[in-house]
Order: structure tokens, then C-alpha cells, then sequence
């Protein structure tokens, strides 16, 4: 039987909004290709060996408390996970974590970090003000983007931090609704080479499974296996894909209609 190696990375305490369910997903989707998904956890980059031993890497989101004990732990083998970004594997980052992957993160407080720098943006934690309901930060919005590839992405989005992505940083796709890496420049997420960091939350690969079919399928090519004959049209494949290309109609209608009702109105305070 095929197979596909996944380190899932700090589980522990990078599981705040429903990281397990994503792993799950991937469970999913990999059996319907008639793939066995080997996950190993690792709540430390010394414990995980050598990341080339894996075909994907994920990082669920944690709180911003442990960002910076995230980011140090990580340096300790840098070069290794940069070698691992670049030759081409892949590697996916939700939410906040998404900030350990950049180059500086400043804290509401006024203490700043150094992040891994792989992905060429800085991320700034959004102030909270006296009154709850005149905050910036985003607790359980829509969010619906596309990717350049036509690809669509939709789920929920939780955002404590607004992400600047600097000259020559691709996002991961083109906000349609939501509010994306900074409510300003219409970007959601980045990419560099197969890293993949979004704000996405659903749990993501729950609510769009064509994303993670996208990666197996070419992660499967790139060990030699074809996926020409991959068994698209078992039961298990269709019922699943149906379900959510469904629910993705479903949410789009919502939101469509939503923009048409008084609401949140994002903006500078």
C-alpha cells in the first residue's frame, strides 16, 4: 500500500482550534486515495529527527504566549527545516503560528522576536482596547479566498495578529470575504515554495478536502507513484467530495447574503 509520512509538530500546544480534526481530515483523504498516512507526533525539533524523513510537516495554531518558545526551539535545527522547504515538501502552518515562519513578531507589549525568516513577512499582535466590543482582533468571522490556481478556500477565521507580507512574498490566495492577513491589502496567508500558511481555520482541510487531495496527489507523484489511476470514483471519495462542495455552495450563499446586513465593519481605531 502507498504511504505518506506526516510529522505533526507540538500537538500539544499548537491545537487550539481544532488541529486534530484537520489531522483526521487528512486521515480521510489519504484513505480515499487508497494511501496509509504515517503521523508522527513531536512536541520538540531535537525529538523529531530528521524532518527529510518526512513527506509533510504541520503546525496546527497556538496561543501567542508560546510563539516565541516555538520559534527558539525551532532555530535549533534551521537548516534543516529550511533545506526541507526547499526542496520542495511540504510543510502547513495555521493561525497564529504562522508568525514563527516570518522574519520579526511584535507583541502588544513592546517585546519583539526574531522568527525563522523563511517566509519574508513581520507579524504584529492586534491591540485589545478597554471595551470588548471595539477590539481588532477577529474572533470566528467567515473567510472565503482563492488561491491563484482557482482554487477555493473557505472556513472560519480567528486572527490575533495582522501580517505585512514584504516585496516579493506570494500570499496563498486573494481574499473574496474576511479578513485576511491585515483587513488592508486583500492577502490571506503566504507561500514559499510547498509552505503553506493560512489563517484559515473549519478545521481547513474538513471544509476544503480538494486542498489536501491537491497535496497527496502530488506528493504521491513525486515519490514515483501515479495517481492517474488513483480511485476517484470509490464511495468513500465521492460521498466526501460531494459533502463539501456542497457545504462550500452552502457557504458561499451565506456570505453573499451576509454583506447585504448591517454588521462588523473592519477598520482602523
Amino acid at each position: 500500500m502507498r504511504e505518506i509520512n506526516l510529522l505533526w509538530m507540538y500537538p500539544d500546544i499548537l491545537n487550539l482550534h481544532g488541529d486534530r480534526g484537520n489531522i483526521m481530515a487528512l486521515m480521510q483523504i489519504a484513505e480515499s486515495l487508497q494511501v496509509k498516512l504515517n503521523v508522527t507526533k513531536s512536541n520538540s525539533a531535537e525529538g523529531a529527527g530528521d524532518f527529510n524523513d518526512f513527506d509533510m510537516v504541520y503546525f496546527g495554531a497556538g496561543q501567542l504566549r508560546n510563539m516565541q518558545a516555538v520559534a527558539e526551539d525551532l532555530k535549533t535545527r534551521a537548516d534543516n527545516i529550511s533545506s526541507f522547504v526547499e526542496s520542495g515538501k511540504y510543510v502547513l502552518v495555521l493561525g497564529t503560528t504562522g508568525c514563527v515562519f516570518g522574519k520579526e513578531i511584535s507583541f502588544s507589549g513592546g517585546e519583539k522576536c526574531q522568527g525563522l525568516g523563511i517566509l519574508n513577512m513581520n507579524a504584529k499582535e492586534l491591540e485589545r482596547t478597554e471595551m470588548p466590543m471595539l477590539t481588532k482582533e477577529v474572533y470566528g468571522d467567515d473567510i472565503y479566498c482563492v488561491c491563484d490556481d482557482s482554487t477555493e478556500i473557505i472556513g472560519c477565521q480567528i486572527q490575533r495578529m495582522d501580517f505585512t507580507l514584504e516585496q516579493g512574498q506570494k500570499p496563498f490566495a486573494k481574499v473574496i470575504y474576511g479578513y485576511g492577513n491585515n483587513c488592508k491589502d486583500g492577502t490571506e496567508g503566504a507561500v514559499c515554495n510547498n509552505l503553506i500558511f493560512t489563517n484559515t481555520m473549519g478545521p481547513l482541510m474538513s471544509c476544503n478536502p480538494w486542498l489536501g487531495r491537491k497535496i497527496f496527489e502530488d506528493i504521491l507523484q513525486k515519490k514515483g507513484e501515479s495517481v492517474e489511476n488513483s480511485p476517484v470514483d470509490s464511495p468513500l471519495s465521492v460521498s466526501y467530495m460531494d459533502y463539501a462542495v456542497e457545504s462550500l455552495k452552502l457557504k458561499k450563499q451565506f456570505i453573499k447574503e451576509k454583506k447585504k446586513l448591517p454588521g462588523i465593519i473592519y477598520k482602523e481605531f
